[in-house]
């Protein structure tokens, strides 16, 4: 096995928060949920937003955002914690380190796994670039939210903890227990969950 292959990224930890289940029957039965057309959508939007977000060299067009840097699509790791990933955004502003994660969701307020998301690249970024992170963003696009928090010691405490737990259940280690959920209803791994429903 590469060291490559022992790492977890920041999907894992959005996908363990979300649901551990489906975290376990993806990456670990590797039973993958078709692509719908609402993900399509999303990647192709992402893929047309980040050639413009390259051209501009500002922040998301609806956001101006002073920065003194700005880097797009950075390659993140971190050896201490095993994971790794690409940051959406990186900048600096007032010397000071920013996240940024990018959702393709009319969201109202920001999501548990989204935010542990983002801070997992934080993590990683401070390992990366030697420095500490100042703030951690998620800007949903279609509802035009943009949530910014502090990247304290206790959030970065909690997110070590979730990554140690999301890693067990890819080993092999956990098998997550099924629990019905309101959002099992309209998620496509119930029929794995619940052969009988």
């Amino acid at each position: 096995m590469s060291e490559e292959e022992t790492y977890i990224t920041p999907i894992h930890v959005r996908d363990y928060l979300f649901c551990p289940t489906i975290l376990y029957n993806k990456y670990v039965k590797r039973i993958i949920e078709p692509e719908t057309a609402m993900m399509e959508k999303g990647k192709k939007e992402y893929e047309r937003d980040k050639k413009g977000l390259k051209r501009r060299e500002s922040i998301l067009g609806d956001k101006r955002i002073k920065a003194e840097k700005i880097i797009f699509e950075a390659p993140l790791k971190s050896r201490k914690y095993g994971v790794m990933g690409v940051a959406d955004i990186i900048y600096w502003k007032d010397n000071k380190l920013h996240i940024v994660e990018i959702k393709y969701s009319k969201a109202k307020k920001p999501f548990p796994d989204h935010i542990y998301q983002t801070a997992t690249y934080a993590i990683m970024a401070e390992e990366t670039l030697k420095q500490k992170v100042y703030k951690i963003i998620l800007y949903y696009k279609y509802s035009k939210l943009w949530y910014e928090r502090r990247f304290t010691g206790q959030l970065k405490n909690y997110t070590i903890k979730i990554i140690e737990k999301t890693r067990k259940i890819l080993k092999g280690e956990i098998i997550p227990e099924v629990k019905w959920k309101r959002k099992c209803g309209s998620c496509w791994y119930r029929r794995i969950c619940y052969p009988q429903i």
